[in-house]
């Protein structure tokens, strides 16, 4: 049993003619997507991934990289891994976007794999609380801001006569893939030939029942590690568990999960997860979109208040003491849904 990164290191040197576009290459460019590739300037024309790669190199050290979270860390390490790989190097990237605000994060890139084929990738939530706040309304409200953004962006870059296109992200970014490919413009909706979820929420009630949903569920593949948290949010019919060398929270990052030769290791969902995908179910049945709303703005306004804009910076003690100052000042009703959705999660993650 390998992960990501011996896969690379024995598949490497291929080309997609030699050995097609399998499953773990979605998860190479998923787990890449999640580097800032801003101050590259990356449309200014097509650049391939071994120039995009050195310059992001020379622009960022693996100390600071490594500050803004796993999924970053690991991105980092597997991008100085594929630059010099045969298979990877040559891969076109374009069309890249990163846009925040104070309510929302979304980031979107497209890598040409080969003359026929392109895979449009959009990046998990970030470190920004802005992007986390987002992830909690995808359970009150569709579509949210960055779902917008993922449906114009396909509508826009995905062509009628272009290539075969795969769509592909990790986290929220599996979720804006799933929302993208059913809301895609239905005369260019047969140049998708799959939509990747890796380990990302699923659909609202409504959506999921939508015939938009019907339309492409014969495309959609949604991985799930055994420890999944994320993943199992919302509705979801279809996922594929597969087998991860970490548990919990951390089994999240695609780098623990276990590949044989170029597949994923399939598994069975663990019972922690189970009783929390239960759990949080029963909890988003319990109440309104209004009450939702209402607690996910009451608890970001904590951060708010207390001047927190990046996760990264929760558990400095000095912002820990003005989060506890700042608990007394949320609604009455607000503080007593928060206070039920952290029991109903208690001792499940």
């Amino acid at each position: 049993m390998t992960n990501l990164f011996s896969y690379v290191l024995k598949y490497g040197d291929k080309t997609f003619k030699e050995k097609k576009f399998n499953d773990i290459d979605n998860l190479v460019f998923s787990a890449i997507s999640y580097l800032n590739f801003t101050n590259t300037n990356i449309n200014n024309r097509k650049k391939t991934l071994e120039e995009i790669g050195n310059e992001y190199l020379n622009r960022n050290t693996y100390r600071k990289v490594k500050k803004l979270g796993i999924a970053q860390k690991e991105a980092y390490k597997l991008l100085k891994i594929i630059i010099e790989k045969t298979r990877y190097k040559n891969v076109l990237l374009s069309n890249y976007i990163y846009k925040t605000n104070k309510d929302m994060q979304f980031s979107a890139i497209t890598f040409k794999i080969s003359p026929i084929l392109k895979y449009i990738c959009f990046e998990g939530t970030d470190e920004l609380v802005s992007g986390w706040k987002e992830d909690g309304k995808l359970a009150c409200f569709f579509p949210i801001p960055s779902q917008v953004e993922a449906i114009k962006y396909v509508n826009k870059y995905v062509k009628l006569w272009g290539k075969k296109v795969i769509i592909g992200g990790h986290s929220k970014g599996g979720n804006l893939a799933l929302v993208s490919g059913m809301f895609m413009k239905n005369y260019k909706k047969f140049k998708v030939k799959k939509i990747y979820n890796n380990d990302g929420p699923g659909l609202r009630d409504k959506e999921f029942a939508s015939k938009e949903y019907k339309n492409i569920k014969k495309k959609y593949i949604h991985f799930v590690p055994e420890y999944s948290i994320v993943g199992i949010l919302l509705h979801h019919d279809c996922y594929n568990t597969i087998k991860s060398n970490k548990k919990n929270i951390f089994s999240h990052s695609m780098t623990s999960w276990l590949i044989k030769e170029d597949k994923l290791i399939p598994s069975e969902l663990s019972n922690k997860s189970k009783r929390l995908e239960k759990n949080l179910n029963s909890w988003l049945l319990k109440y309104n979109d209004e009450d939702k709303t209402n607690m996910i703005n009451a608890l970001f306004k904590i951060l708010e208040d207390a001047d927190i804009d990046s996760l990264i910076n929760v558990l400095e003690i000095h912002n820990i003491i003005k989060i506890i100052r700042n608990i007394k000042n949320i609604d009455l009703r607000a503080k007593e849904i928060l206070i039920d959705f952290f029991k109903s999660i208690k001792n499940k993650v």
